[in-house]
């Protein structure tokens, strides 16, 4: 399932930078955003009825917030990362945000750092050194 979703993201980095040649970067994201949200939406309600009605009034307002703040933003900067430095460069760059989850992860959240995941995040940070530096 993993590799499924890596194989869809990098799909879909593929197919945005097609679409942003004819497109401006804020047009793309707001296109994306609305079928994103009817496609999960969707399959959420069809899937899960019962528990996405059963959460609690404040859970809808925390996924909102975070909603509102993390896809928009995010998107639009991705988005404009395709188009100016392209599929190659711009994806593995967006592929380091566990880098900053265990960042956030150990400062915010309490927990500990152990072997594997310091050199997975040595890894990560080696490997985009590499992507940034080649010229």
């Amino acid at each position: 399932m993993a590799l499924l979703a890596a194989a869809g993201f990098g799909t879909s980095a593929v197919f945005a930078r097609l679409a942003l040649q004819h497109m401006r970067a804020t047009t793309g994201t707001l296109l994306s955003l609305i079928v994103g949200t009817t496609i999960v939406m969707t399959l959420a309600l069809l899937i899960h009825w019962e528990a996405v009605f059963a959460l609690a009034g404040v859970a809808f307002l925390w996924f909102l917030l975070s909603g509102s703040i993390n896809f928009p933003v995010g998107r639009l900067l991705n988005f404009t990362s395709v188009r100016l430095a392209g599929v190659a460069r711009s994806s593995p760059i967006v592929g380091s945000s566990p880098m900053f989850a265990i960042a956030l992860a150990v400062t915010v959240g309490g927990e500990t750092i152990n072997a594997p995941i310091l050199v997975g995040t040595t890894a990560i940070i080696g490997g985009l050194t590499l992507i940034l530096t080649q010229r």
